[in-house]
């Protein structure tokens, strides 16, 4: 698929808080919709003849509620009518795709109160997971791919799955992934039934690890960089915080994303005690997360110490 470079607005995070504040009660989420499985990092020594694997794509979670699309929050995506036009109340959680190395494409399109056609045009719905089935995923997969066969609509697609019998296989599969432009691959443990929340029975497989924080503060820039933002305070999900500095572009720097964003850093392991990111760089803002309050500050004041100033 042919992919379309996009600005993401930084204010997109502002747009799906109050298109779900907007939206009409009949909209609201079912109170038994399943919550999305998130992923733990893979660790060599697990039996990989138990686990399924996938790419893992580049774009904005979606899950299908059976009325509408939702965010892994929860939030209202505005698809266009025709987008979602025959899909029956069978939940499904996927991607919304652009194309590898097309996130902001993918972010871009979601990002309009008004959904745009040219842009949805250019996206595909990559189905991962029937979350409301009651099998383990060997059951799920074949009824995802009949599911979605069914639908007959070449925009939405079973994401291809298949094993591997060694660690080293895996690695070889996802550099030759990473080559192509790929973020890297997906394991999915086949003998387990679907449940919300962070589990060991999805991992993912990269080179480089990622994980993300909440903006809470701008540093002021010193040197070169006097007068812009030197790096941002961010607080992590346990509550620690950490400064990124490396890796924020001038743009960035400038009109930096508001306090409340989410930010998505890269780094290289862990320290050893307290499991402190090493080598933590700025990635990209992920603007398809809801802003959280700025309550957050009164949470372990203390920064965690960084060379990235």
């Amino acid at each position: 698929m042919r992919g379309t470079k996009w600005q993401v607005p930084l204010t997109l995070a502002a747009v799906l808080l109050c298109s779900a504040l907007l939206a009409p009660a009949a909209s609201a989420q079912p109170d038994t919709f399943p919550s999305p499985t998130l992923a733990q990092p893979y660790q060599r020594g697990i039996d990989l003849s138990a686990y399924w694997v996938s790419e893992k794509y580049d774009g904005v979670r979606a899950l299908w509620d059976g009325r509408q699309l939702r965010s892994r929050q929860g939030l209202p995506i505005r698809a266009p009518a025709w987008f979602t036009t025959g899909w029956p109340a069978t939940p499904m959680d996927g991607e919304l795709w652009a194309g590898r190395g097309q996130f902001a494409a993918a972010q871009s399109a979601v990002a309009h109160a008004q959904p745009q056609d040219a842009s949805w045009r250019a996206l595909r719905y990559m189905v991962f997971d029937l979350p409301a089935h009651g099998g383990p995923f060997d059951v799920r997969l074949p009824a995802l791919q009949a599911h979605v066969a069914g639908l007959g609509q070449p925009w939405v697609q079973a994401v291809p799955q298949w094993r591997v019998a060694s660690h080293g296989t895996l690695m070889a599969q996802l550099h030759q992934h990473e080559r192509g432009g790929a973020e890297g691959l997906m394991l999915r443990r086949g003998d387990a039934p679907h449940q919300g929340g962070r589990s060991g029975d999805l991992l993912k497989v990269k080179s480089l690890e990622d994980a993300e924080g909440v903006v809470i503060a701008h540093l002021p820039g010193q040197g070169k960089y006097a007068g812009l933002t030197g790096a941002l305070l961010v607080q992590l999900p346990d509550g620690r915080r950490l400064r990124l500095g490396s890796g924020l572009p001038d743009a960035l720097r400038r009109t930096p994303p508001p306090v409340g964003s989410t930010v998505t850093y890269r780094y290289n392991g862990t320290h050893g005690t307290g499991g402190v990111p090493r080598f933590a760089r700025f990635w990209r803002v992920r603007a398809d997360e809801a802003p959280v309050p700025q309550n957050l500050q009164q949470n372990r004041p203390q920064p965690l110490s960084s060379n990235d100033l």
